[in-house]
């Protein structure tokens, strides 16, 4: 409901009227309204972390292909529809940005983790030598998050695959390598998936 329609369509009523229980009996199980609003959050985190996160950390990926999978997956989990609507968080955390509360406290928490995510692995990729020191993390994960977004948008607008997404977020990634991974491997998406599965040889 929260995904589809936005926080105003959250509520223990409209909840139980969907599920056709009782008002009171929901009202019992949360206590508040806030209370729901913070475990649909919890479980829209974790669903998002689980099928972003967890298994590049299960694959000890690292350096850029920790980076390529990280936006790699953030478009599949919107592409397979995980949670109705997209990203979950692109929408929750624009009504709620420069509101108090500890639930839109709470997503900005998590929309944070996720940039800073992006950012470590910036730095991780700089560390392998991949990307030059000289390469803002920071300004890179800004970049590669706004396409993201912008895939986001596409998707809901036009309901189009993310070949151009990935396509873009390949070229800023071959825009910043060094030297230490070949030009070929950034040609193309193709070029990119032979590489990664070559054991980088």
């Amino acid at each position: 409901m929260a995904a589809l329609q936005g926080w105003a369509a959250l509520s223990i009523g409209n909840l139980a009227k969907e599920l056709r229980m009782s008002k009171s009996g929901l009202f019992v199980h949360f206590g508040s309204k806030e209370n729901l609003e913070r475990e649909v959050v919890e479980a829209a985190d974790r669903l998002f972390f689980d099928h972003v996160l967890v298994p590049i950390e299960e694959a000890g990926l690292e350096g850029i292909e920790r980076l390529w999978a990280l936006c790699d997956n953030w478009l599949a989990f919107v592409e397979n529809r995980i949670l109705p609507g997209g990203y979950f968080f692109t929408g929750a955390f624009f009504q709620c940005a420069g509101q108090d509360g500890s639930v839109q406290g709470q997503i900005t928490v998590i929309v944070r983790e996720w940039f800073n995510t992006l950012k470590h692995a910036v730095d991780g990729a700089r560390k392998n030598g991949e990307i030059p020191w000289t390469v803002e993390a920071r300004r890179t994960a800004f970049e590669l998050n706004g396409i993201l977004i912008g895939a986001q948008w596409s998707y809901l607008l036009e309901d189009k695959d993310r070949t151009r997404a990935r396509s873009a977020v390949l070229a800023k990634l071959g825009s910043l390598a060094t030297d230490k991974i070949p030009a070929r491997a950034f040609a193309s998406l193709a070029a990119w998936r032979e590489y990664l599965e070559s054991g980088h040889e």
